[in-house]
C-alpha cells in the first residue's frame, strides 16, 4: 500500500466511484464525512490529520470506502445498484 494522499483525492475517488455505480451524492456531504473520519483516526493514533494523510492513508481509500458503500447498498437492496 502506497501512503500519502489528500482529502481532495479521497473525496474525488469516493464520489467518482459512486457515480460509476449509478449513485449520486453531494460532494459536501462526503467532504464532511471524510474529514470527520480522518479526525477520529488521528485522535486514536495521537497525531494530526496531515500525519494520517501522509503516513497512513492510501490514495485508494476513497475508492475502497465507496465500493464498501456500494456493496452495502446492493446487499441491503437500498437502491438498484448493479455490480461492476
Amino acid at each position: 500500500m502506497t501512503t500519502g494522499t489528500s482529502i481532495i483525492d479521497l473525496v474525488d475517488g469516493f464520489v467518482a466511484t459512486l457515480r460509476e455505480h449509478g449513485v449520486q451524492i453531494e460532494r459536501e456531504a462526503v467532504e464532511a464525512e471524510v474529514a470527520e473520519r480522518l479526525a477520529d483516526i488521528a485522535e486514536r493514533l495521537g497525531v494530526g490529520v496531515p500525519v494520517v494523510l501522509r503516513d497512513y492513508a492510501s490514495v485508494e481509500w476513497g475508492r475502497q470506502m465507496a465500493l464498501a458503500v456500494v456493496a452495502q447498498i446492493r446487499d441491503d437492496h437500498l437502491l438498484d445498484v448493479a455490480p461492476r
